[in-house]
């Protein structure tokens, strides 16, 4: 199999665990008897996790130059992991202890393959589009084929899934070929940036937080996941509220993705029309006007088919943009950590503060105030967006 198979089979089987674990694990350990604060506890470590972890994965693949080493680790750790949560007993204490384990050593798979993969792709947007997409679709089979099984035989083969998924991932994780990496020299004095200098700032922490237009980007991503953090905790619930039924709910769900999976197929010939910052403020816009639409017309099917539509642009194509984008504005040995600043930034403190701000607003003006709320983050994410053009613009 050539390395662009093996890294789909990563995706495929990564993203399959996440689809196991985000929507079923609450259900999951309901079913052991474990109390309402214990479950929430544990969801709550992914989040956590999300903030502190993807800096530190970062840190460590680009200090050592050789991040399919620290994949193969994450990959393994999480794996070991999950056999200790999923496969035993043990007290409640023990049981989040576990789960916060569990998720630090996945938390930097993401931004470590992500970058892996576009060096294998040689930054080819269109390769990485199409093998990000079996990511999605292993997420939409996880979800779906989990859910049809729990519905039929309950949640007896939860635990072998969920291992199975993470054996997978590391498996394929153990047939990549180590992508090759910029001396360390060029790294330190030079710069893959499009002609951003940035040696005057010194490494590390200062250069992607201190020069123009890092501290913008992070705004935007931080306001651009603040809104998914309401819709990622929220919208099931928001449309159960709104008399659909559990299989409309799911069906809404899997057909974001799925849109997804098309625009990733696709995007190869979209990224050579516009600019990467361009795409950006695309997806913020998108981003503004699917969660407005979400909040005045919940009643109606046919426009939430249409805002979930949106996910394409506001996942997919901002995801990659936003990949690519670093990529080319950081200097090579700084690009883990620039994507585990984004997954920190946007993920972890973004998708935590959505999920405090959707549920505060939730009891305070409604359902629809939360979403209106996420559609207002988009448009502060779009207002960053265009920030970040104009001083591209001045930079080059």
């Amino acid at each position: 199999m050539s390395q662009h198979a093996w890294l789909a089979m990563f995706y495929a089987a990564y993203f399959g665990f996440v689809g196991l674990y985000s929507p079923f694990l609450g259900p999951y350990l309901k079913t052991l008897g474990h109390s309402l604060d214990v479950i929430a506890l544990s969801l709550g470590m992914m989040q956590l996790m999300r903030i502190v972890g993807p800096f530190a994965w970062g840190w460590l693949s680009d200090h050592t130059a050789n991040r399919v080493r620290w994949i193969r680790a994450g990959a393994f750790g999480g794996f070991l992991c999950s056999v200790l949560v999923f496969l035993n007993q043990q007290s409640a204490m023990a049981l989040v202890l576990l789960i916060l384990l569990l998720n630090l050593n996945i938390s930097g798979l993401v931004p470590m393959s992500d970058t892996h993969c576009m060096e294998i792709c040689r930054g080819d947007n269109g390769w990485y589009g199409k093998i990000r997409l079996f990511g999605s679709l292993g997420f939409v089979a996880a979800v779906l084929l989990f859910g049809w099984i729990a519905n039929v035989w309950g949640y007896a083969s939860y635990p072998f899934l969920a291992c199975l998924s993470l054996l997978i991932a590391f498996g394929a994780a153990m047939q990549f070929s180590p992508a090759p990496s910029e001396p360390l020299s060029t790294a330190l004095t030079g710069s893959a940036s499009g002609g951003l200098n940035r040696t005057s700032v010194g490494t590390g922490f200062r250069q992607l937080l201190i020069p123009q237009p890092m501290p913008t980007l992070w705004l935007a991503s931080f306001f651009m996941i603040l809104a998914h953090g309401v819709f990622y905790a929220y919208f099931s619930l928001y449309l159960l509220e709104h008399h659909y039924t559990e299989l409309t709910v799911g069906w809404l769900w899997a057909f974001g993705v799925l849109c997804e999976v098309a625009f990733f197929a696709l995007q190869t010939r979209f990224f050579d029309w516009l600019s990467l910052s361009t795409w950006l403020c695309i997806g913020y816009a998108a981003c503004a006007v699917r969660f407005a639409v979400t909040a005045l017309f919940p009643d109606w099917l046919w426009m939430m088919v249409f805002a979930q539509g949106l996910h394409a642009l506001t996942f997919a194509a901002h995801h990659t943009a936003t990949i690519a984008w670093l990529r080319v504005h950081l200097p090579g040995r700084l690009v883990v950590r620039g994507q585990a600043m984004y997954a920190t930034i946007a993920y972890g403190l973004g998708g935590s503060a959505g999920t405090v701000v959707g549920r505060s607003l939730w009891g305070w003006g409604g359902p629809s105030t939360a979403f209106g709320a996420a559609s207002l983050a988009g448009l502060i994410a779009l207002f960053y967006g265009l920030k970040l053009k104009r001083q591209e613009a001045v930079l080059q």
